[in-house]
């Protein structure tokens, strides 16, 4: 589902750039998005928080090698 726009940062190059904020298999997490730098997948929302960032690494690690696999 569409969810409007937000910041995503690539874990590559460190790009921070806006982009649409697609639902990922009917969870919180966003689809990652292109980088516009560099191409990598690997990207994140680029959430910044008084706690820290709500989406975890480790979960979208998991996301990457999938969309990776079907490359």
């Amino acid at each position: 589902m569409y969810r409007g726009t937000t910041r995503f940062k690539c874990t590559e190059c460190g790009e921070v750039f806006t982009s649409p904020d697609i639902e990922y298999n009917a969870t919180v997490y966003s689809v990652p998005q292109p980088c516009p730098h560099c191409k990598s997948i690997r990207t994140m929302p680029h959430t910044v928080l008084p706690f820290g960032n709500i989406f975890s690494r480790s979960v979208y690690e998991s996301i990457w090698e999938k969309m990776e696999e079907r490359k």
